[in-house]
Parts: C-alpha cells; structure tokens; sequence
C-alpha cells in the first residue's frame, strides 16, 4: 500500500475488492483500519496486493470463527 495513499484511498482500494473497510488512519509506518467492524493492521511498506491478502485472511478467520460459534 502506498505510502502516499490517503484514507480515502485505501477505503477505495479494498471497496474496489467487494471488501469494506472503515476508520483509516496512519500512524507513522502502520495504517489502522476496520475490516467488517474489526481492527485491523497493515504494515506501511507492504504492497497492495499483501495488504489485498492480508485482509482476505482476515475475513476468512473471521467467517470461520462465526461458522464454529
């Protein structure tokens, strides 16, 4: 994920992707967001495709944690 990317950037990167993501915010070289409600964060020299499947296994765990609730 770019450096130079804003909030609104990178919400518009992931909604691009079907994925929802709220409450961006940088803090020095992480980003902080919200994945379907949960916290979430990104290191700030990953590219977008890691960010891209880093929150894709975010979701995945999350699924399978309802799924066994």
């Amino acid at each position: 994920m770019s450096r130079c990317a804003s909030n609104q950037e990178v919400a518009r990167f992931f909604a691009s992707h079907g994925i929802e993501v709220t409450h961006v915010r940088r803090e020095g070289e992480l980003r902080h967001l919200r994945v379907c409600g949960e916290p979430m964060t990104l290191p700030m020299p990953a590219s977008a495709d890691e960010c891209l499947r880093l929150v894709r296994e975010c979701l995945a765990a999350q699924e399978s944690a309802r799924k066994a609730s």
